[in-house]
């Protein structure tokens, strides 16, 4: 029984870690792709960025936006390898995934709904929007069964 409850364990892990990959590239690909289009040069010959949809009173950041999108893919692809390198041994990576997944979500939801200063209030709902919290959803899932389980071995110990 022990060797099947490892199995499933290891199994439940590489989801996490194969989740926090696809949503790596899913941020590192929104990233690079706006940063592309964003160095893009209007007809006048002026730097098109992200602050001309920008309806928020202050000024915004040039590729703000982009550049938090390629540090959430970094972060996501290193916490993924702690993820492979630890295994089990620690539940620091999977709270990290957990709770940096679900503030992404939070953020998200409070840019569909609040007027934020420098960042505007975002109308956009697409099938990458879609995907990407399906993905932290799934991330914040299996972190949460992993870091269980990893509760569970430990309250064994204690009392064998």
């Amino acid at each position: 029984m022990k060797g099947l409850q490892i199995t499933r364990q290891k199994i439940i892990v590489y989801c996490v870690v194969a989740l926090m990959i696809s949503t790596a590239i899913l941020y590192l690909e929104l990233g690079a792709r706006g940063l592309v289009r964003s160095s893009h040069f209007n007809q006048s010959g002026v730097v098109r960025h992200h602050i001309e949809k920008n309806d928020s009173n202050g000024p915004g950041i040039p590729g703000g936006q982009n550049i938090f999108f390629i540090l959430v893919g970094i972060a996501s692809i290193l916490v993924a390898l702690w993820m492979l390198k630890n295994k089990r041994n620690s539940k620091i990576p999977y709270l990290i995934a957990a709770v940096g997944s679900s503030g992404i979500i939070i953020l998200y939801i409070i840019t569909r709904t609040v007027n934020i200063p420098y960042l505007g209030l975002e109308a956009e709902l697409n099938s990458i929007d879609i995907l990407s919290k399906v993905l932290q959803v799934g991330i914040i899932i299996g972190s949460a069964i992993v870091i269980r389980q990893q509760q569970k071995e430990q309250e064994l110990k204690l009392y064998t």
